[in-house]
């Protein structure tokens, strides 16, 4: 008797643990205070997943970028766990730059320019592609994000591909979308963005 009462307190309990793993909370896509905030409030971070600065520091498409960046404070942030949303500029998009402006950018005492130039692309919290999607579509052809610099962005659509837009009018069409890291998500863009001044 006392065998079959606690086969029915285990049945019981496995069910009560059962339901409540199956609860998941998700929040909706909305733009709030010119934050676009993604429907994921979490990703997984198992260990074989690389960071953010790590899939920079590892990838040759980001290898320009990666070498402006060792003397930043992008090698910190970009491990801290976030989690961010990051539009990661290809070394082509890097290279379209006018040649002073890059040369510039890579002097060590101009290190808060090119961090001011990093900040246009990085968001605070998980924007995935469909993310982005909704957001446009709900809000007339296109949204407004701001980025941990405070730098407007505007992201809208043409035959099907995302633009960011700034405030310079540089337009840099999105590339690669939605590729995990341990503490975000990133995108790779094909332009530079750049803040207003």
């Amino acid at each position: 008797m006392k065998m079959i009462h606690s086969l029915k307190i285990l049945t019981i309990s496995g069910l009560l643990i059962f339901t409540s793993c199956n609860e998941t909370k998700s929040n909706a896509t909305k733009v709030e205070n010119d934050q676009l905030l993604a429907q994921a409030s979490m990703i997984p971070t198992e260990k074989e997943v690389p960071t953010i600065y790590e899939r920079i520091a590892i990838d040759v498409s980001y290898t320009t970028l990666h070498n402006m960046l060792k003397e930043t404070k992008y090698p910190k942030l970009l491990q801290e766990q976030g989690p961010y949303t990051i539009f990661i500029p290809l070394n082509g998009a890097i290279k379209k730059l006018h040649p002073k402006t890059l040369k510039n950018l890579q002097k060590p005492e101009n290190t808060s320019k090119l961090e001011a130039v990093m900040d246009c692309h990085i968001f605070r919290g998980l924007i995935n592609k469909q993310d982005i999607i909704k957001a446009i579509k709900e809000n007339g052809g296109s949204v407004k994000l701001k980025t941990i610099g405070g730098t407007r962005l505007i992201a809208s659509m043409k035959d099907d591909k995302i633009y960011l837009i700034d405030k310079k009018g540089n337009a840099g069409r999105l590339m690669a979308n939605d590729i995990e890291a341990s503490n975000g998500i990133i995108h790779t863009i094909e332009s530079v963005m750049m803040p207003a001044n």
